[in-house]
């Protein structure tokens, strides 16, 4: 008799002889024409597992686990019968089909138990794992498809939660087969065990029919459906539906009994956490991301006989988006309009603050033919005040291009740090302009200065997150003012694009990777004169209002 085996063995046997012996096996023998055919013979440990088994008759008459089997094209089964666990698998020889079959003991069902809690448990925590590693909704779909396969099914195909009229899946198997794709909403309520999982009406798997899944043939592999009855699982989290995932069984597999579909259930629960969770990351990501291009200061204009230059660098704890502003803006009457704040705090909270008050300096230019520094400053006191949550520091003011190449500047100060000039000769002078913070007094007072840039020399704004960045031997120790006026000191020459590259450079370096405030750099340079480095030319001490005094070198 030839088996399924690599070799076979010899028999020299009668046929009655073959027959004694196959009675004293443990284990139930059944041949048939055909696995779910007539029965031609079985021994006495097949007789005592199936007493009605007789001859003649067909195996499904009194063999049901070996016709259910036979019926969906499993070579292996395992399966209840009469109070008893019975395994089996199907083998062939010489054209007859051949069905082993043995009890499985109360001792090996309890182990068998014990060995598949195990399983389902590991399964269950590799797939926490597996599913808690991207915050992408996309790619956690993609995953908790993979997941599913072998484990629960051969294929397995998630359904996203509707966006307009249409809606994402993906689907993994058979194999490796990966597929991604679309589908109408009108397809899916064509379904209504799939309408409802993605709805949240359907809080227990639940199986379907194949039939019902005609219309989702292009999700769910139509030739791979047949014979089989598929499973459908809502994936919510908290009650919110987060999609639907459709299981489905090659017919050489088990149907869903009801511990694969309690595991499913389990699943489910910890996949649809999962994805509520990435769906909610990535709603909050774009979010962010638009807020934080709105709040993003516009790029530089180009300005006759400026230089403009300027760096950025929100704080990362703040998610990027930064309570310091500034906005330079070609004027009508020469040069460009400027302003440089910083409001109270960080984060988003600044960041609206911040806006508004962009707007609003936005809004004043568009109404007023000219650029008043101190009533600028007096308008968005008020506006702040009406806020009535946080208050703001800021410089505004003009700076304007002269015949002879030098530039006028005209700056009013509301509380924020007092501006550097780099002079030809390498000195540093702070021009004080102080006054009161913006928004935290009605009746506020705000000082102006006025004074002139010569051909090469630039003016620098900044925000205090230069000054108060952390670093050095002990991490706290501030990159402060001293080193901020030495840095700049050493960018005699530069252009001034290339200055606030450098400042920003060596505050990083300082910072070490360390977290730091919202940072924010802002110059602007009289271009030097071509081919020399001209000295400042004498003016009139009204022209030249400069209160500062000297910075050191380092």
């Amino acid at each position: 008799m030839a088996d399924d085996g690599d070799s076979a063995g010899a028999w020299s046997h009668t046929s009655a002889q073959l027959g004694a012996l196959l009675d004293l096996v443990d284990e139930a023998v059944v041949t048939c024409d055909r696995a779910d055919g007539t029965i031609l013979g079985f021994n006495r440990a097949a007789a005592r597992l199936f007493p009605r088994l007789r001859p003649g008759q067909p195996v499904s008459a009194s063999a049901a686990p070996l016709a259910r089997a036979a019926a969906r094209g499993a070579k292996r089964f395992s399966a209840p019968f009469e109070g008893h666990r019975l395994r089996g698998h199907l083998c062939t020889a010489d054209g007859l089909a051949v069905w082993l079959v043995s009890q499985v003991s109360s001792a090996q069902e309890a182990e068998a138990a014990l060995a598949d809690a195990h399983a389902r448990s590991a399964f269950l925590e590799e797939a926490t794992q597996r599913l808690g590693s991207s915050l992408h909704h996309g790619r956690t779909a993609r995953t908790l498809a993979e997941i599913a396969i072998p484990k629960l099914a051969d294929v397995s195909v998630v359904v996203l939660p509707a966006s307009g009229r249409r809606t994402d899946w993906h689907r993994a198997g058979p194999g490796e087969d990966r597929s991604s794709g679309e589908v109408t909403v009108e397809r899916l309520e064509e379904v209504p065990e799939v309408a409802n999982a993605l709805y949240g009406l359907q809080p227990r798997p639940t199986v379907v029919s194949p039939q019902k899944l005609d219309p989702l043939d292009s999700l769910v592999l139509p030739e791979f459906v047949q014979g089989t009855e598929p499973l459908v699982a809502q994936l919510a989290a908290g009650g919110v539906p987060a999609g639907a995932l459709i299981l489905l069984r090659g017919p050489e597999r088990d149907r869903f009994d009801d511990a694969d579909m309690e595991l499913t259930h389990q699943f489910a629960e910890r996949a649809g956490l999962a994805l509520a969770t990435a769906a909610l990351y990535t709603q909050q990501a774009h979010t962010i991301a638009v807020l934080r291009a709105s709040m993003a200061p516009e790029p530089l204009p180009s300005a006759d006989g400026l230089r403009l230059g300027a760096a950025y660098r929100p704080a990362a704890e703040a998610l990027h988006i930064s309570g310091d502003f500034y906005h330079v803006a070609p004027s009508a009457l020469g040069g460009v309009t400027f302003y440089f704040g910083d409001v109270s705090g960080k984060g988003a909270e600044a960041a609206v603050l911040a806006g508004h008050l962009r707007q609003s300096m936005r809004t004043l230019a568009m109404v007023a033919k000219e650029s008043e520094p101190l009533r600028d400053l007096h308008l968005l006191n008020e506006i702040v005040l009406s806020e009535d949550t946080r208050f703001t520091t800021l410089v505004t003011g003009y700076a304007r291009p002269c015949h002879d190449g030098s530039v006028k500047v005209e700056i009013a100060g509301g509380g924020h740090l007092s501006p550097l000039v780099l002079r030809l000769d390498g000195r540093v002078e702070e021009i004080a302009c102080e006054g009161t913070l913006v928004g935290a007094v009605p009746d506020p007072g705000f000082s102006l200065a006025e004074f002139f840039l010569e051909p090469g020399e630039l003016i620098l704004f900044y925000s205090d997150g230069v000054t108060e960045a952390p670093g050095g031997a002990s991490g706290r120790e501030m990159y402060g003012e001293e080193r901020l006026v030495g840095a700049l000191a050493s960018c005699t020459d530069m252009q001034a694009a290339s200055v606030a590259e450098r400042l920003e450079l060596l505050t990083t370096e300082w910072l070490a990777g360390r977290p730091h405030d919202d940072i924010s750099i802002l110059t602007l340079q009289a271009p030097p004169r071509r081919g020399s480095s001209a000295a400042p030319s004498a003016r009139e001490p009204h022209e030249s209002a400069v209160a500062g005094r000297p910075g050191s070198h380092e």
